[in-house]
């Protein structure tokens, strides 16, 4: 068939959106006419993006240090932001192309409005699609779990199936000196909470035979060094005895983000993180799923039967980017092929919903799909294209997390 040419707000964004050493060319949009749709989401490292996170708000009702400045950031005005109509438009195009886990983040997803009807219509979408929903995470969230214990039935019953839970220590003064706020007590609820409700929906907190799997609540906690890094046992000891196995444990290297203050004197990576927590409580190695971002381990000979997953996500030490199955889209409606990806390299769907001309008799879904796949195509192979953590933090052209959504 003919090749068809760009409508002009759609190559206008694309030019504006990235440097011209990336360029997305009329030509590379073209292109994708000629591949199957199973394709649209494969990059030119041949790796195929099956996991879609979507942030729902900039906004964050805590100031974590190693998220943002104690002033907090500019946000987007609201009308910049997409609709959940513009949303679930979204996700349909993802999940027709191969998609099938959704993760909502922030800022702070539950402090978008209606975010139970959303979850149901995302969870709708997956399953028109047919696919497998017995996996965990199908249409999961990220929270800093200060409002979660309000809402956690209602989203458990629109169709959520995970929840990780950002929980950085275990100490009050701690917290508020982390977060800039209040809230500990409130987190914990919402921990004890989380796992009832899933329970109640799914019989199990845990997947897999008589829970032998891993967990739909996980706790992620972001280390560094001689700021938190005394509290890794401390967490090990929540998960296995005060929760009895019921949640997993994440433990992540800081990570350099726009006015996050990243710097190495307060980094901890994957090996140091090891060697104090096996000092003390002896871990063995266990499988780590198919893409997997996270290493997992277990406690050694630990008496229960049901054993929470130890895990490590080591970004910065020993990136898994040859694995790599996510894309991102921002709560102002950019694609971010990846999380250390520059500014200039973001393409904005939003966009393309918003600008369409009158007189272009293309669906949408066309031109969605066809912009996606060109920017998949541009996704660097590791860490956005810069070396290393230093280099991240030197190059200085990422957002703040809280406007990516982690």
């Amino acid at each position: 068939s003919p090749r068809r040419k760009l409508e002009p707000h759609q190559s206008e964004i694309l030019q504006q959106s990235v440097p011209p050493s990336h360029a997305v060319t009329e030509n590379s949009i073209e292109q994708s006419h000629d591949h199957l749709i199973d394709n649209i989401l494969t990059d030119t490292h041949g790796r195929h993006h099956n996991y879609l996170r979507i942030s729902l708000s900039e906004r964050c009702n805590l100031r974590c240090q190693y998220c943002m400045p104690p002033e907090g950031i500019q946000l987007s005005p609201s009308s910049n932001l997409l609709t959940d109509q513009e949303i679930t438009r979204l996700v349909d195009v993802f999940v027709k192309n191969g998609v099938d886990k959704v993760r909502l983040t922030g800022g702070e997803p539950l402090l978008r409005p209606n975010l139970a009807s959303l979850i149901r219509q995302i969870s709708s979408s997956l399953r028109t699609a047919d696919r497998n929903l017995s996996g965990s995470g199908l249409v999961g969230i990220t929270t800093n779990g200060i409002s979660l214990s309000r809402q956690i039935d209602a989203l458990v019953d629109a169709g959520l199936t995970g929840v990780n839970i950002s929980l950085d220590t275990l100490r009050s003064d701690r917290f508020l000196e982390i977060t800039r706020r209040n809230g500990l007590e409130k987190v914990m609820r919402a921990i004890h909470d989380t796992i009832r409700a899933f329970r109640e929906k799914y019989g199990d907190v845990r997947l897999g035979p008589n829970g032998t799997g891993g967990s739909r609540v996980k706790i992620n906690c972001v280390v560094m060094k001689d700021f938190n890094d005394d509290e890794l046992v401390d967490f090990v000891d929540l998960v296995n005895n005060t929760f009895c196995g019921d949640v997993d444990m994440r433990f992540i290297e800081w990570m350099p983000f726009n006015d996050n203050g990243w710097n190495m004197t307060k980094f901890l990576s994957y090996e140091d993180m090891m060697d104090q927590i096996d000092s003390k409580v002896p871990l063995e190695r266990i499988e780590d799923g198919p893409n997997d971002t996270t290493k997992w381990w277990t406690v050694q000979n630990q008496a229960s039967v049901r054993k929470s997953r130890i895990g490590f996500i080591t970004s910065m030490s020993e990136h898994f980017c040859s694995s790599c199955n996510r894309l991102r889209i921002t709560a102002d409606g950019k694609i971010k092929v990846c999380l250390f990806g520059s500014n200039e390299k973001e393409v904005s769907l939003r966009d393309i919903m918003r600008n369409r001309s009158s007189n272009n008799s293309r669906s949408d879904e066309e031109e969605l799909s066809e912009v996606i796949y060109a920017a998949v195509q541009r996704k660097s192979f590791a860490l956005g294209g810069h070396g290393n953590a230093e280099a991240i933090a030197k190059a200085a052209d990422n957002r703040p997390m809280t406007t990516i959504g982690g």
